[in-house]
């Protein structure tokens, strides 16, 4: 199941998927985010940084080790891989983020936020363990 799998890409992508959270909840939608959960992001104190950002390298490996055990049973090229990438999402993403919005009565700018941050990620990793699987 595994022998397909190249680490170094899953670890590529995983740092990928790292990097486009960074960006899309930092100078991005960050500020936005903020607000629609609740939260002063100039307020002082808050949860500890380090733990969260740990948490989100180890969901990222996860994540980009299962893409790359899925997009082996497809042709290695770009677009299957994002098709992939599209389809994870909208069978977990997706679904989860509009239980959220419908039955937590999240706002729908955070669903936005989430949902298509959380697509970009995907597709992004996907392609990367996709392009560079053994």
């Amino acid at each position: 199941m595994f022998e397909h799998v190249n680490w170094i890409a899953v670890i590529g992508a995983a740092i990928a998927g790292f990097a486009i959270n960074a960006i899309w909840y930092g100078p991005l939608f960050g500020a936005r985010w903020a607000r629609l959960i609740g939260v002063d992001p100039n307020a002082p104190g808050g949860p500890p940084l380090a733990p969260i950002l740990a948490v989100n390298m180890v969901m990222n490996l996860v994540g980009a080790t299962a893409l790359a055990v899925l997009v082996t049973a497809f042709p290695q090229d770009a677009a299957t891989a994002a098709f992939v990438g599209a389809l994870v999402w909208v069978a977990s993403g997706l679904v989860l983020k509009l239980n959220d919005l419908t039955f937590a009565r999240r706002p729908v700018g955070l669903f936005y936020i989430d949902s298509i941050g959380h697509l970009v990620t995907l597709v992004v990793m996907a392609v990367i363990v996709s392009t560079f699987r053994i």
